[in-house]
């Protein structure tokens, strides 16, 4: 995949996808649902509710590159 594949210049999506995504999307006080993750120090294989019941935990989805 290169970074063309991935990135783009404009958002080429019409006001109906944006709808049904903010229509279908989580909202700021709804709770996340739990789901594995990988622990980076251990390598381990964790609920993600495991890091909640530690306090408030941030997810980031996105690129890396």
């Amino acid at each position: 995949m290169s970074a063309t594949d991935y990135n783009y210049d404009v958002f080429t999506g019409g006001q109906e996808d944006f709808l049904d995504f903010a229509m279908h999307a989580p909202k700021v006080t709804m709770r996340a649902p739990s789901f594995p993750v990988e622990e980076l120090a251990s390598g381990e294989t964790v609920e993600m509710k495991e890091f909640w019941k530690k306090g408030v935990t941030v997810i980031e989805f996105g690129s890396f590159t």
